[in-house]
């Protein structure tokens, strides 16, 4: 038997700063010549390694441990994450990957990956606050992640108000902010599917990795086959398949009844009650009908969206359930989809905007009954007594 290509670093590039020296090294597992991101400036080579299972067992028990521990954990994901739902990625370059993705008709009908599940099984354990993904999939929506803890930072295909922001493009104001505040917040980040070629939004894995080093956090943790600039940096550092990894966690962490695997039912119908204004803001004090009838006329109303203010309308059911809309953007008909999950959050008054509203909108009181023995002094709040600053759009802070 030919004796294997072990991976020739430091040892805490082989495992992390929290790693044990004993480990063995990872493996190399597929060979390639080219870089793995060459257009983003990262000259890595695209080889792929990794962990002997013994080590691979060892370094998810630490992991499962770490997460117990975790006050704020967040996820920060690449497109190695969604590889095996048949996406296509842009850093696998080896012929012979160990990764092999099914051929799908369109990148839109993509299901769940294990992984997907599982981080999802994370959120309803409790564990899991945040999720900001670089992909555009709704992969972790579909597999019943709440929208309101998601970031699609460089948008997202059932988004409609959150077009794909081109490699020179600028971030959107809203999610930049919230990325920014949840950076700050997080003491552990799993680092999953992405080579780390130094955009804007690998803060999330950075920041905690350094505060780390001074004792503040928790830390990173990076599974990905390839290597990165921060594997040194980080708190354990796995090299595997994502989903063989986390169906070790899946046991360690008993994340049995937290997913059955399947992805949710949504809402039904097209029509909706939900708890927002005419502008598609969260409100206690109207309700407005949300009206997805094919034909119906909408308007884009994100404050700082690329494509703010754009009218349209519901333009089809799609085979999956989801909404095809078609708007004018710059003088051009653009087609978008609306995720159905969207309906859940509204209903549920669990996001703070909705992507877009409809044109003919008519807010409606909602009527909150008081109690016989509770005076029924009519006051007014801070809030409604404030001046609004809706009109003041918010700079645009971030660069890809």
């Amino acid at each position: 038997m030919d004796q294997k290509q072990t991976l020739q670093t430091s040892w805490e590039g082989l495992h992390g700063h929290k790693g044990l020296k004993s480990w063995a090294p990872p493996y190399l597992a597929a060979e390639s010549d080219q870089c793995n991101r060459a257009d983003q400036g990262n000259k890595t080579l695209a080889n792929e390694y990794l962990d002997e299972l013994d080590v691979l067992e060892e370094k998810m028990k630490i992991i499962a441990d770490l997460i117990k521990k975790s006050k704020c954990l967040v996820a920060y994901t690449g497109a190695g994450i969604s590889k095996s739902s048949g996406i296509p990625d842009y850093a696998t370059k080896a012929a012979n990957s160990i990764v092999q993705a099914p051929k799908i008709k369109s990148s839109l009908d993509a299901q769940p990956t294990y992984s997907h599940f599982i981080l999802t099984a994370l959120e309803k354990a409790g564990y899991l606050k945040y999720w900001v993904q670089q992909n555009h999939d709704g992969l972790p929506q579909k597999a019943g992640f709440p929208q309101e803890k998601m970031n699609e930072i460089h948008g997202g295909w059932f988004d409609p108000s959150n077009p794909v922001v081109p490699m020179s493009g600028n971030l959107r104001g809203d999610l930049f902010d919230e990325m920014c505040k949840m950076e700050k917040k997080a003491d552990m980040c799993l680092c999953l599917g992405t080579s780390l070629s130094s955009i804007n939004a690998d803060r999330m894995a950075s920041t905690p990795a350094n505060k780390s080093l001074k004792k503040k956090a928790i830390g990173t943790i990076i599974i990905n086959l390839q290597q990165t600039c921060l594997d040194e940096e980080c708190t354990i550092r796995v090299w595997s398949k994502l989903d063989d990894a986390f169906q070790i966690l899946f046991k360690e962490l008993q994340l049995e009844k937290f997913t059955d695997f399947v992805p949710p039912s949504w809402p039904a119908g097209d029509l909706f009650e939900i708890p927002y204004d005419k502008e598609g803001k969260l409100s206690d004090k109207v309700k407005t009908t949300f009206n997805l009838e094919v034909g119906a006329k909408i308007r884009i109303c994100t404050d700082g969206a690329k494509n703010e203010g754009a009218t349209g309308s519901i333009s089809r059911v799609r085979p999956d359930n989801n909404w095809t809309v078609e708007l004018n953007e710059n003088e051009r008909i653009c087609r978008r989809v609306l995720g159905r999950w969207w309906i859940d959050a509204a209903l549920r008054g669990a996001v703070k905007q909705l992507p877009f509203v409809n044109i003919d909108a008519v807010e409606t009181q909602i009527i909150n009954l008081i109690e016989e023995d509770q005076p029924t002094t009519k006051t007014t709040s801070p809030s409604t007594t404030t001046k609004s600053k809706r009109g003041r759009k918010k700079k645009n802070k971030g660069k890809i």
